[in-house]
């Protein structure tokens, strides 16, 4: 079996007094129906370049391009790249490497799984290239992921679900070719990567999605493995969790160039289940234990900022829609910050840090069958202030609880303070308090009964408690 080394420098996490200054969102597709799948990347003149997908109708879409040349606060007209004139379209992403050349690959034809391939398309600031089959004689080749390392070698690695019970394939472009087709893990386990960071010696850390033969979707964990360059090699892999996890995976690493890693899991065996946001990072030594961050939420996100933090990401169901959500650590307590919300859906976050800076590009679900790509960016250093989270702390106990649970926290400003409970599904179920607090110690009481008076059934339920874009949010328990 291969070893997992690292180099043993002790992580530090540093708890910053600073909270970070979201502009607010602004539209970047700008063009009417649904608009999907955003990807972006920035080059080699601070020049910002997005792609995504448009929807025509359910078998035929295109790619669209444009970009922005003062940070991402206008945009130029939205360009059909991809040309095609049939078939369905998705999954584009872009790199850029030393030349200032954009690299885009995307999955071709997902309407037909059995005969989609993986293309690739480059940019020299003046034109587009002709396709390139990426996956040559390998139809149903899909999910396509784009990595660019520190020596401009462009990665392109695909699954095909009907391989070996599904397995992950990969080939690179180097000096104008492209290398032979390469298979990771040949074997018979279900094996799929997700996302990737590079290390400063062209490392490629990876965490993926991973069941043994025999087993089902059902039996997905997320996996942490990692390709070493100078050896050509790549490492076994760490499971994490017990429960199924099949999406939300994300990575990045810290300053000693340690992977954090982010995914959806369930939290329970219920029916349906439900699921959170967990955590875990390497320490130099070992991997911490999971930590849940929040429950009911989905495509997550993290990012390391500049003070060697961690920044969560993730959208959330509540009674009057969907919210985007920005987490970071304080006062030992994950504190959450809302980005945008809208009484429809979000998807397709996707985010990555430029010049002390970090962006965020998602999809926003607006009226009817229309779309938006949306972008949102905050300064990690000029722009950082005194932390202005609402509460300093919040206690919940005892949980789990059977007769009257306790809510206690304490208040820094004056501000309308909300504390509602909610159902795991994002069901509200009482408002406890919806009004201006002054600054202050608070305890309120739940005693286990819905906004009409009638005792809820047992299980778990989410306590918020927020002011303005601030929110906390804890599970608690009711039993009998």
């Amino acid at each position: 079996m291969k070893k997992v080394l690292f180099i043993l420098i002790p992580f530090i996490l540093i708890i910053n007094s600073f909270a970070q200054n979201w502009i607010e969102p602004v539209n970047v597709s700008n063009m009417g129906g649904f608009n999907q799948d955003p990807d972006f990347c920035i080059d080699n003149n601070g020049v910002l370049n997005c792609v995504w997908v448009h929807v025509y109708e359910t078998n035929f879409s295109k790619i669209f391009y444009n970009c922005s040349y003062d940070d991402g606060l206008t945009w130029t007209t939205a360009e059909d790249i991809s040309l095609n004139n049939e078939k369905r379209l998705s999954q584009p992403h872009i790199v850029c490497d030393t030349e200032n050349n954009i690299h885009l690959t995307y999955d071709f034809n997902v309407g037909n799984p059995y005969q989609t391939l993986v293309y690739h398309k480059m940019y020299n600031g003046t034109t587009w290239s002709e396709p390139f089959i990426v996956s040559e004689n390998m139809p149903e080749s899909h999910n396509n992921k784009l990595i660019i390392d520190n020596n401009a070698r462009v990665y392109c690695f695909w699954h095909r679900s009907l391989y070996n019970n599904g397995t992950t394939f990969y080939r690179y472009y180097e000096n104008g070719e492209w290398s032979e087709i390469f298979i990771p893990y040949d074997n018979n386990d279900y094996l799929g990567f997700v996302n990737s960071a590079v290390e400063t010696n062209n490392n490629l850390h990876w965490i993926g999605a991973h069941h043994y033969e025999g087993q089902s979707h059902y039996d997905n964990k997320p996996i942490y493995f990692y390709y070493d360059y100078e050896n050509d090699d790549w490492s076994d892999f760490v499971e994490f969790g017990e429960n199924n996890s099949g999406s939300g995976f994300d990575i990045d690493l810290d300053f000693s160039e340690n992977p954090h890693l982010i995914w959806q899991a369930f939290t329970n065996d219920s029916i349906p289940p439900n699921d959170g946001t967990f955590y875990s990072y390497f320490d130099g030594n070992t991997w911490t234990t999971p930590e849940l961050i929040v429950e009911d939420p989905k495509n997550q996100q993290i990012i390391i900022d500049n003070y060697n933090n961690p920044n969560i990401f993730d959208t959330e169901k509540y009674e009057n829609g969907r919210k985007i959500l920005f987490y970071y650590f304080h006062n030992n307590i994950w504190n959450g910050y809302i980005l945008d919300e809208t009484p429809n859906a979000f998807f397709d976050l996707v985010t990555n840090k430029y010049n002390n800076k970090i962006y965020l590009f998602y999809t926003k679900s607006l009226m009817g069958f229309e779309g938006q790509i949306y972008y949102s960016k905050m300064d990690m250093i000029t722009s950082y202030h005194e932390i202005n989270t609402a509460f300093n702390k919040l206690k919940i106990f005892p949980n789990p609880f059977t007769n009257k649970l306790t809510i206690a926290f304490e208040t820094k400003f004056i501000k309308n303070v909300q504390l509602k409970i909610y159902t795991i599904q994002g069901k509200l179920i009482n408002k406890l308090i919806d009004e201006k607090k002054t600054p202050g110690k608070y305890e309120i009481i739940w005693n286990g009964k819905d906004k009409n008076g009638k005792e809820v059934k047992p299980g778990l339920y989410l306590v918020r408690l927020q002011s303005g874009r601030n929110i906390l949010t804890r599970s608690v328990q009711y039993i009998k």
